[in-house]
């Protein structure tokens, strides 16, 4: 089975003119993230051609029993830094906001681009004002092809024309510690209750096989593979998919069939 998905788009005021190019839409703002598979209103992707099909629908047909479908998928790329951010893990987010899952992702780096990060969150509750929040952060440079994981509670924010596939749970929680003047509401209180501390080392993945981030797993492939079980597959250029010919950033379920050419593969571990 290959089901393709219709791509949802995000204009953000953070906007990149790149993925409207990419995609050929005109959009005020620009966007800034296109959902490649969600299962979040008001952005939930369908299945083409197959619109009585959801993947809450789908999810039940293959045996998973969740609130909702785990896994929410998008290419995001930002013109300008992105808010100094942290996410919830699964405990904060049921207590705050009710919701089942909190929000631990990663970033697949399609081009070059930036991170920066605050490895020790706790440093947030010694800030005096929430802008010197910036004072601690990390900068790190990436490049195409390195995966960097995004564990909940952890204060991060990513850089200006960077492009990355964003894997994560499905939840949309994000608090926001600084936003660089924008103006926009932060949560300081639900992030101080959020924020950990961690180890730069384990958060790049450069020349990876496969990367496990608990949820989830990412692997890469680049030649013919044969997916058993439920895989979601986002092709990084074009291929096929049980000999159909596809593009990049077009992204599939797949069970028991072939694809062939660059990709990523996320299999849903729990």
């Amino acid at each position: 089975m290959v089901l393709k998905l219709e791509p949802r788009f995000r204009p953000m005021v953070w906007g990149n003119p790149k993925l409207n190019k990419l995609f050929n839409i005109e959009t005020s703002p620009f966007i800034g993230e296109v959902w490649l598979l969600s299962d979040l209103e008001p952005f939930v992707t369908n299945v083409v051609d197959q619109s009585q099909l959801s993947l809450r629908t789908l999810m039940k047909d293959l045996g998973m029993d969740f609130p909702r479908f785990p896994l929410l998928i998008k290419l995001v790329s930002p013109a300008q830094w992105l808010s100094i951010q942290v996410h919830p893990d699964d405990t904060v987010a049921k207590n705050f906001e009710n919701e089942p899952w909190g929000k631990t992702e990663c970033w697949y780096f399609v081009e070059p681009g930036k991170v920066a990060v605050v490895p020790n969150g706790t440093v947030l509750k010694n800030c005096s004002e929430p802008s010197r929040i910036s004072e601690h952060l990390v900068y790190l440079d990436m490049s195409a092809g390195d995966l960097f994981f995004v564990p909940a509670g952890l204060i991060h924010t990513l850089g200006p024309e960077s492009v990355v596939v964003e894997i994560q749970q499905a939840s949309d929680l994000t608090y926001r510690i600084y936003d660089w003047g924008r103006k926009r509401e932060t949560h300081i209180e639900k992030a101080l209750a959020a924020v950990k501390d961690f180890q730069i080392e384990t958060l790049i993945h450069r020349n990876f096989e496969r990367v496990n981030c608990g949820t989830f797993s990412v692997y890469r492939t680049c030649s013919r593979t044969h997916l058993v079980g439920p895989s979601i597959v986002v092709f990084l250029k074009d291929g096929l998919a049980a000999r159909s010919v596809t593009k990049a950033y077009e992204t599939f379920i797949v069970v028991d069939e072939t694809i062939e050419g660059e990709a990523l593969v996320v299999k849903i571990e729990k």
